[in-house]
């Protein structure tokens, strides 16, 4: 080997482990700022607010490719057709058919929401919609509103808005409408492109997607008076190019493959969009200024008054649930088979009456046959097998064995940690109806030593409440022990010995808020000033209002709570909701604008005029 060949060899040793190494230290290509911008509207065919359609093919060009997402969800078409438009993507279009057939003189507003987005990162164009006419012009005009929660409020999204022509009570149920929108999630709706006249409006929670009231359990909103809708600027349309001999369907392919920062893309980036929905004021004088009308809906659900018995059966021993679909309000029992010749039941409801229990002390029968009525009507016949139900599955022997039935009774008032409210009584709940107690056999200790009379009182028709007559120590502890036999339920169960040990707080364990309350001077109204949960769900107190002044809510926890004012137009002590046939409105509430953070020994004090409203 020559001298020349052994350094050529030589040099490409040493050379292979340096590129090996660097060759396995591979790094990704940096790229350029994520892209955000949504598909820009390049030219359709028609052209958007077009004249004279009359249905077949819509294809709108875009400046990337894109594809459709929750389109079903999404789309809206106002006035509605009767066989939606099938829509599919073609590169960087999309292909809208409508096959049906369209009103005369009419416009027609394709609404897609944000279902149109890029393949890449799924960029959505907001609120896109196309818009064309049947005849010689667009309308232009526009209504805008919200829809709040007659309760709480809070926005409601996903309502379908909707106006109708044809003007008589029954509308909503029986047509659809000719324009409609949807509220967004702050509860606000737009419709533009409307005719002139007057209109009714009507919101829906459509549950089965006919546009109809149909469903006693939709929820809806509607206002006392007809409306008219105005022109509000050139909302939902931009400057955009629209000569069809630049942009028609035998433009060359290779312009739909156009660069995506190209002039026109930049140009039209925003083209489709819903606009603003008022004339902007920098380009006005401030004499010029327009102030446009926004309508507020309040959505409620009416009050059902289809009762049905949803459920009939045996829940223990002498015991029978029945469940309503609503709550009852007069509930008649018949064994209509073997009538019994006396008082065979007692009765007791659920806190909200959608469930009864027929408590039946020495029942003998193994089967029921049951007649059930309420407000007058019957509304159903049932059989209820009284025997128990033999176990199953591993227990099941063991099951089948007669166990002596046991008197369960617990210290319902007491918190967490055995810790009795110092302001309320002491009380025992029984899982069963009670026949007697012996208050003799009852003792009381404080600091387990020291004797303490204590008497008790049932304070329900059922008689499973046991009540103190009188309030303990705050700030102090307690044994209760009750004696064997003390206490028989009405099925001649005794109790066995209990033992109940607690300790009272005392004041400085809550804190409270204080509302200064200012109604309008000379307001006779009755109002109920409601102390909600954080969630502004649950109520945690209220108090009946007739006039300005200070009210206390006590013995609060350290929480956030919410402050409701209901209009209590009938004084019946209830928030009540509306009625549409009947023209009647959800009574009125306000709601206090802060949340109020109560603190443990801490009074806070809040100001509410509601006099200015």
């Amino acid at each position: 080997m020559t001298l020349i060949n052994k350094r050529i060899l030589r040099w490409v040793f040493i050379a292979l482990p340096v590129f090996y190494f660097s060759c396995a230290n591979v790094v990704a290509p940096t790229g350029g700022p994520k892209d955000e911008d949504p598909p820009a509207v390049l030219r359709s065919t028609p052209p958007n607010y077009s004249t004279y359609y009359s249905g077949g093919d819509v294809r709108i060009f875009f400046d990337e490719f894109v594809e459709l997402r929750n389109l079903r969800q999404n789309m809206l078409v106002s006035p509605p057709l009767n066989k939606d438009p099938e829509v599919r993507v073609r590169g960087r279009s999309i292909i809208m058919s409508v096959s049906d057939t369209l009103l005369e003189n009419t416009t027609y507003n394709f609404f897609f929401g944000e279902s149109i987005v890029d393949i890449t990162e799924g960029n959505a164009i907001p609120n896109f919609q196309f818009v064309v006419s049947t005849g010689s012009y667009v309308d232009s005009l526009s209504v805008k509103g919200a829809v709040v929660n007659a309760l709480t409020l809070k926005p409601e999204e996903g309502v379908f808005v909707m106006m109708y022509n044809n003007i008589y009570d029954s509308v909503p149920m029986l047509e659809r409408p000719v324009y409609l929108s949807k509220t967004n999630k702050e509860g606000a709706f737009f419709i533009n492109n409307m005719r002139e006249g007057e209109y009714m409006i009507f919101a829906l929670r459509d549950m089965n997607s006919n546009f109809l009231y149909d469903n006693p359990d939709e929820k809806i909103a509607f206002l006392d008076s007809l409306i008219s809708p105005v022109y509000m600027g050139d909302t939902g349309r931009f400057s955009g190019i629209e000569d069809e001999d630049d942009f028609g369907e035998e433009k060359d392919e290779a312009t739909e493959e156009q660069d995506d920062d190209s002039e026109a893309a930049q140009q039209f980036r925003n083209n489709g969009f819903v606009g603003d929905d008022s004339i902007s004021i920098d380009t006005l004088s401030p004499e010029a200024a327009i102030v446009f009308p926004s309508y507020e809906l309040f959505l409620f659900q009416e009050k059902d008054t289809v009762q049905r018995l949803v459920s009939a059966s045996m829940a223990g021993r002498g015991k029978v649930n029945l469940a309503f679909r609503i709550p009852a309000d007069s509930v008649v029992v018949r064994e209509y088979d073997n009538p019994f010749d006396r008082d065979w039941f007692i009765p007791e409801y659920s806190n909200n009456k959608d469930t009864l229990t027929l408590w039946m002390p020495g029942l003998l029968r193994d089967t029921l046959r049951l007649e059930v009525s309420d407000r007058g009507h019957i509304i159903d016949s049932v059989t209820v097998s009284m025997l128990e139900r033999p176990g199953r599955g591993r227990g099941a022997a063991r099951a089948t064995v007669e166990t002596e039935p046991v008197l369960i009774i617990t210290a319902s008032s007491l918190a967490g940690r055995n810790v009795h409210p110092y302001h309320k009584m002491f009380e025992l709940k029984s899982q069963t109806p009670l026949d007697r107690f012996d208050n003799d056999l009852f003792k009381l200790y404080l600091n387990d030593s020291i004797p303490v009379e204590a008497d008790f009182q049932f304070t329900d028709h059922v008689q499973r409440t046991l009540q103190m007559t009188s309030l303990l120590e705050p700030d102090s502890a307690y044994s209760l022990k009750i004696l064997p036999g003390s206490i028989t339920d009405m099925f001649g169960v005794q109790n066995d010995t209990l033992s109940f040990n607690f300790r009272l707080n005392n004041e400085e364990s809550y804190g409270a808020v204080i509302v200064n309350l200012t109604l309008q001077e000379a307001d006779y109204r009755q109002y109920i000033l409601q102390l909600l949960d954080q969630n502004m769900e649950k109520i945690v107190d209220e108090k009946i209002v007739t006039q300005s002044g200070i009210y206390h809510f006590r013995h609060l926890g350290a929480s956030t709570f919410g402050i409701r004012l209901v209009f209590d137009e009938n004084k019946n002590g209830k928030w009540d909701t509306g009625h549409y046939l009947r023209g009647q409105q959800p009574e009125r509430v306000k709601i206090y604008p802060e949340k109020i953070q109560s603190r443990l020994n801490w009074e806070i004090e809040i100001l509410w005029d509601i006099s200015v409203d």
